[in-house]
């Protein structure tokens, strides 16, 4: 909040806040357009709407299997959906309607065309996604491309909640990573 003095004896109270915005993603979409603030202009995967946002946003995700896009976020890893800022990104539906779907090979085979679910970074929220087929590299950092095939916190302060997590591999440590910094 910021005082102003107006005249002598009479001060103004000015509060400046910040909106988040509210950015949307149908995977059905014919028409995405960023920034993606409406259904008619929504982004077709999850990432590109990440990609806009900035910190505070939320990311509101209709029904679908998303999975296209994605960004490395540690050497050649690649995440499905990197959320690499303090945004929420939540499902209309829940879980039993909208996945993020990465890619794995067959049962316990790894290799560098894997892709993680998503990742998250401190501050960061996920609710309402069923995050599947996810995997990790064979070779690399045990702790960055080779743990969290589902999911990969960054740090104690990701939220994850509302969300089912299954059919996930990863090399060494768990289909499922959370990193304390």
């Amino acid at each position: 909040m910021n005082l102003r003095c107006v005249f002598p004896g009479l001060c103004l109270f000015l509060s400046l806040t910040a909106t988040a915005t509210v950015r949307s993603v149908d995977l059905h979409n014919p028409a995405p357009s960023a920034p993606f603030e409406s259904w008619a202009t929504a982004a077709t995967n999850i990432q590109d709407a990440v990609d806009v946002s900035t910190a505070g946003d939320e990311i509101v995700v209709t029904n679908g299997i998303y999975l296209s896009g994605g960004r490395a976020m540690f050497g050649t890893m690649t995440n499905r959906v990197a959320v690499d800022r303090a945004i929420s990104v939540r499902s209309v539906n829940g879980p039993q309607f909208t996945h993020i779907q990465g890619r794995k090979l067959a049962r316990e085979a790894f290799d560098d065309s894997t892709i993680q679910c998503i990742y998250l970074t401190n501050g960061a929220s996920l609710t309402g996604f069923t995050l599947t087929n996810g995997a990790t590299h064979a070779s690399g950092s045990v702790i960055h491309e080779l743990s969290g095939g589902g999911i990969w916190c960054n740090a104690t302060s990701a939220v994850v909640s509302r969300c089912i997590i299954a059919a996930n591999c990863a090399k060494v440590q768990g289909a499922a990573r959370m990193a304390a910094r």
